[in-house]
């Protein structure tokens, strides 16, 4: 009799936690620190930019597994000017609507959190090892299944290997679920 009370708790509990894991919904902001490398990857669609030096790139790669995306993909697909290092969405790079730029982070399920468009610039880099950087603003604007409505911002830190066209990523901030 002692042994069924005990299994009968352990399944109880053991179903509780898995309730409140698949249904319980956290509220505010969650902390998020998003480690990843990308390689340069072949662009899709339309790939208007402007006159060149400024030209399509596109970035992809895999990230180390945390507890908002578990093992996560990231896309990003931008105009860069060469000479200056300016990327994103700037008013020179494309007429409204003719540029391809997006960018988003694929979690293990399949759930996508879309990142809205990035403006910044690309710099000399000051870590030893790395050839150049970009540390600028990023936000989130929703997503598919639990990613969809949501928000949230943070910074990228991002650190470039031009000679084997790597680029390292730590990005942090917070998001919120809806």
């Amino acid at each position: 009799m002692k042994t069924i009370n005990i299994y009968f708790i352990v399944a109880s509990l053991s179903l509780f936690f898995w309730f409140c894991e698949k249904y319980v919904k956290v509220k505010g902001p969650i902390p998020f620190r998003f480690e990843f490398s990308t390689f340069g990857g072949p662009v899709d669609g339309d790939m208007s930019c402007g006159e060149p030096p400024i030209f399509m790139v596109r970035q992809e790669g895999i990230g180390e597994k945390n507890l908002i995306l578990g093992e996560f993909t990231f896309v990003g697909q931008f105009c860069n000017n060469v000479e200056t290092g300016e990327y994103g969405s700037h008013e020179y790079f494309a007429e409204e609507g003719l540029s391809a730029a997006f960018g988003y982070f694929m979690a293990e399920n399949g759930d996508r959190l879309n990142i809205s468009p990035i403006k910044g610039q690309i710099l000399p880099s000051t870590r030893e090892g790395y050839d150049l950087m970009f540390q600028d603003p990023i936000k989130f604007d929703g997503g598919t299944g639990r990613f969809e409505g949501a928000t949230g911002s943070g910074m990228t830190d991002s650190y470039v290997r031009l000679q084997e066209g790597r680029t390292d990523h730590v990005w942090t901030g917070s998001i919120i679920l809806k």
